[in-house]
């Protein structure tokens, strides 16, 4: 069976999806059937044109986040894996066999609807932070009143953001400061138990 370069390269990607759910979700919570459906998939469609890392969303990045971010990344994710079917989808497929293309199809529309229900489920919220991201980066820095509104809002938003980063600050200090006690009163306990 020959397939596009393009429906290959992408359902590498598929392929990546299950190495990314599995690292972002316990096995347990992937439904039997979408993993029947990503293994059937692999099995029509080897695996072509990896990457260098061999890794379409990195496992090392997820894991050095904390479940806060990882959670804004993790909504980006589904995200792309929802245009990625999409675009899967609108590719035509090269052989005639139309049962088996049926089939697939059937399956990425599957794990399209899985993905999607996630998505808007489990990270409404998330959508909402990363289309105002989104935003932001459309915003145009070179128009001169742009420039100048910006100028106006620094000094709030400079305020906002130093007195976020102390805040945090002072709470990784908070939940430091108890084990500090509480090793210092073992030292304490031990060295009167010693006399």
């Amino acid at each position: 069976m020959a397939l596009a370069l393009g429906r290959g390269l992408s359902l590498f990607m598929l392929v990546s999806m299950s190495v990314c759910l599995s690292v972002c979700l316990p096995v347990a919570t992937v439904p039997g059937k979408m993993l029947e459906t990503i293994k059937t998939l692999r099995l029509q469609h080897p695996q072509k044109g990896q990457s260098s890392s061999g890794f379409v969303f990195s496992r090392d990045t997820l894991n050095k986040m904390d479940d806060g971010d990882k959670r804004v990344v993790l909504g980006k994710v589904l995200e792309v894996y929802d245009k990625l079917f999409d675009q899967m989808l609108s590719q035509p497929p090269t052989d005639s066999q139309s049962e088996e293309n049926k089939t697939e199809e059937a399956g990425i529309r599957y794990l399209q609807e899985m993905v999607t229900l996630l998505r808007r489920t489990q990270y409404k919220k998330h959508l909402l932070l990363t289309s105002t991201l989104e935003q932001l980066g459309n915003i145009q820095i070179n128009n001169s009143v742009v420039q100048s509104k910006a100028l106006w809002e620094l000094p709030w938003l400079f305020d906002e953001a130093s007195s976020l980063a102390e805040r945090k600050r002072r709470s990784l200090r908070r939940r430091r400061a108890p084990r500090k006690r509480a090793q210092r009163s073992h030292v304490l306990a031990k060295f009167r138990r010693a006399m």
